[in-house]
């Protein structure tokens, strides 16, 4: 059994010495000073990690969007953003017109084939659009616009319309964007021709607002016919006030309800993109 003495020896023996307090205080401050030396400077391995995670984030983010809408439109929006922002001097106004939430049926003149392109990716929101069939032909144009979310149509196809138009709507019930080129193709002639009602009757059957777009400067980037970009060319997308059918008195989507409101937003697309309007339909290229 331990006396008094043992105790009191035991006791001295496991307290530090003066020495060994000053050595352990160094290291300690060492220790720290390395930890905050690691903090503000990570290594090479750290900086490994922070980009995985940063890469990790951007993925589940495009993830989550293919899993919501069926598209890798978050991917396509990155892979092409060096070749929009670089190739085109773009100025977007009028953003505060495109409503922040909601069904919206875009509408634009069409001048050119990168048109849709940046509709797609310069707006506040993303934008699905009707397009040609033949582009899926392409693998190219494939990935960029069907990975982006358009909803092919064979115009040649009477039968293929009305899966589109059921199609479109219930992108529109989902509360998304779509947009819509009414003219059906692109202008040969530099004129704004005569709408088709299919945008008008998209929203008056699903309660969405028309937002007028007008286009200026595409066909200089990249003429209709043309497979050659010219870079660093200006072009504007200018957004107007949003058109309510219903506001207008159209609760219905009769023939004279879709002719009137394709009139009415046709004409807010010309002095948007200052084309001379046309009342007849463009023609169909062969």
């Amino acid at each position: 059994m331990f006396g008094l003495p043992d105790i009191v020896r035991s006791m001295r023996c496991r307290a530090p010495s003066v020495k060994k307090i000053r050595r352990s205080t160094a290291t300690n401050r060492r220790r720290t000073g390395r930890d905050l030396r690691l903090w503000w400077h990570p290594s090479a391995s750290e900086q490994g990690g922070l980009v995985f995670d940063a890469v990790r984030q951007w993925a589940s983010r495009a993830e989550g969007d293919w899993r919501a809408h069926g598209t890798a439109y978050e991917l396509v929006r990155v892979f092409t953003a060096p070749a929009r922002r670089g190739l085109i001097r773009l100025r977007v106004d009028g953003t505060e017109h495109l409503p922040a939430d909601g069904p919206v049926v875009l509408v634009a003149n069409h001048v050119s084939f990168f048109d849709s392109v940046l509709l797609m990716f310069s707006l506040p929101r993303p934008v699905a659009f009707i397009g040609k069939a033949e582009y899926t032909d392409n693998p190219i144009t494939n990935w960029l616009f069907c990975g982006a979310g358009m909803i092919p149509v064979r115009r040649e196809d009477p039968g293929d319309l009305p899966h589109v138009f059921e199609e479109v709507a219930e992108v529109l019930r989902r509360g998304e964007v779509i947009g819509v080129f009414p003219e059906g193709t692109r202008s040969r002639d530099g004129r704004l021709h005569r709408g088709h009602v299919g945008a008008a009757h998209l929203a008056l059957i699903t309660g969405a607002p028309i937002v007028p777009v007008g286009i200026i400067g595409t066909d200089a980037v990249l003429p209709t016919g043309s497979l050659i970009v010219r870079p660093f060319r200006q072009a504007t997308i200018t957004l107007g006030e949003p058109i309510d059918p219903r506001q207008l008195g159209y609760t219905k989507s009769t023939n004279r309800a879709r002719r009137e409101v394709t009139d009415r937003f046709m004409a807010e697309i010309a002095r948007l993109c200052a084309e001379d309007y046309v009342d007849s339909y463009a023609p169909t290229p062969a």
